[in-house]
């Protein structure tokens, strides 16, 4: 029989069970005191949090805690409430210790294959990589904790600074894209009115930001050119709409005479 088998059985036996049998406590005893203090360790010293399969495997378990042992694994149990600072320490660590964002001069970047180029786009993908890591922890850490770490400590710091000092572009957009993709859409399911969340706010500003200037550095530009730009335009109401910046998707839908506007903020 296995070990975690004998655990599970111990004490079962073909009889009534008494009232206050501490036989039955045993398995939530042993995930409090050896497998919680454990997984402490784990957090503090070998959890990358910049890998995407140790924090899936990390925010798993976690879930299984919760769901399997709701009275033990809980904001009030002391090992429960280590355990999650030891995790939000290591977050924040990896945020103050491993994070950089370069900054070049834009006609730097524009050889896509030099040495800075090539650096800089890859500590890029590497903090959306980040982000979206520390948001698989949604959840479990409270919306607040994970817009202080995730939108503050990391997009409005480091990956908004990265796109502020990029050309505007097709790759604007995908990146765009890959940051929006990160966010819980819990945080947007209830929300009131036509602004997003504050944290937002300056991402949605760089967006109308990105719209206008696309729109600029297409006039005079060939035709192909001119639908290319109106359809990241477009893909920009979409996502400031997917946010629930419908302020914003509003004003550059209408900057930009954008007619498709109830298609794109419906997802159409």
């Amino acid at each position: 029989m296995l070990w975690f088998e004998s655990l599970l059985f111990y004490g079962c036996e073909e009889r009534e069970q008494e009232r206050g049998d501490v036989d039955v406590a045993l398995l939530p005893t042993v995930v409090e005191k050896v497998l919680l203090p454990k997984l402490t360790v784990i957090a503090e010293n070998m959890w990358d949090p910049f890998s995407t399969t140790q924090t899936s495997r990390m925010v798993g378990i976690t879930l299984k805690l919760v769901d399997g042992y709701p009275s033990v694994v809980n904001a009030e149990n002391r090992n429960t409430q280590l355990y999650l600072k030891a995790l939000l320490l290591r977050m924040r660590r990896t945020l103050d210790d491993d994070v950089f964002m370069p900054l070049y001069p834009k006609n730097v970047l524009e050889n896509k294959n030099s040495g800075p180029a090539l650096f800089f786009q890859r500590q890029f993908w590497s903090s959306v990589k980040l982000l979206g890591n520390f948001l698989q922890w949604s959840g479990i850490f409270s919306n607040k904790t994970l817009q202080e770490l995730a939108i503050d400590g990391l997009l409005n710091r480091y990956i908004l600074m990265a796109f502020q000092n990029s050309e505007c572009g097709d790759d604007s957009i995908k990146k765009a894209q890959n940051v929006v993709s990160c966010f819980p859409r819990q945080w947007f399911a209830n929300l009131q009115g036509e602004r997003t969340i504050s944290q937002l706010e300056n991402f949605c500003r760089y967006l109308v930001h990105l719209a206008d200037t696309l729109y600029r550095n297409s006039i005079g530009c060939s035709d192909v050119e001119k639908r290319n730009a109106r359809e990241n335009i477009k893909q920009i109401v979409k996502l400031l709409a997917s946010v629930r910046a419908l302020d914003h998707a509003l004003s550059v839908a209408s900057d930009h005479n954008v007619k498709e506007f109830k298609s794109l903020i419906e997802g159409k």
